[in-house]
């Protein structure tokens, strides 16, 4: 029998962005449907470091959002885990929203539910993630993501037809790059390998656009 591993979130993330660049390599602007691979691996790599940044420093956000930032059990539970569901965490666009710079428009109001005016409540946390992560989302960064975004949800989450242009895609994955790099925090344990990973991603990309 095999023996139980113990996998990171850093050692996670740095998989994710190596598997991210191995699909980068492989891309092709003729064939769409070869970007599945890139906009999964990169968008899982980047809800990684997300909470890799956010949840060390849970107690410096709102409350309200303490409860989408649990470490968890790390060991696999059939019961628990296979009933998992996407409303149990930060969904990506909650993320970029969260991130955002704080007088950009709202991405999704109805997240923001409570006493508190939406508004305020959505650019308080903004604020306070700036103040974490120390950058945030520019409007520029912020529809190149929204683009990779609506592409990963056509292509790996619905279940229907779709026509879209490979290029702009592979365009806007520096978009996706920088805010991975934006959120490493330099004091973390294995950051090295992370944003060496990265690097090489960008290595791949640059290769691949050029």
């Amino acid at each position: 029998m095999g023996k139980t591993v113990s996998i990171s979130l850093v050692a996670n993330a740095r998989d994710s962005i190596g598997r991210m660049t191995r699909e980068i390599d492989a891309l092709r602007v003729d064939l769409p449907v070869s970007c599945k691979g890139t906009l999964l691996w990169g968008w899982h790599a980047t809800a990684l470091l997300v909470y890799m940044r956010l949840l060390p420093a849970r107690d410096r956000l709102d409350p309200w959002l303490w409860d989408y930032l649990v470490e968890g059990e790390s060991a696999l539970d059939v019961d628990r885990d296979a009933h998992w569901e996407n409303r149990q965490r930060l969904s990506l666009l909650e993320i970029v929203d969260i991130l955002s710079e704080v007088e950009l428009p709202l991405l999704k109001p109805e997240f923001y539910q409570g006493w508190q005016d939406r508004t305020t409540r959505c650019q308080t946390l903004r604020s306070q993630a700036a103040a974490i992560i120390g950058s945030s989302i520019g409007d520029e960064q912020r529809q190149g993501l929204l683009l990779l975004l609506a592409a990963y949800h056509r292509l790996l989450r619905l279940p229907a037809a779709v026509e879209l242009e490979a290029a702009p895609i592979v365009a806007a994955l520096f978009h996706l790059l920088d805010l991975m790099e934006s959120l490493v925090d330099a004091e973390s344990v294995g950051v090295d390998a992370v944003l060496a990973a990265i690097r090489e991603a960008r290595s791949a990309l640059a290769r691949q656009a050029s």
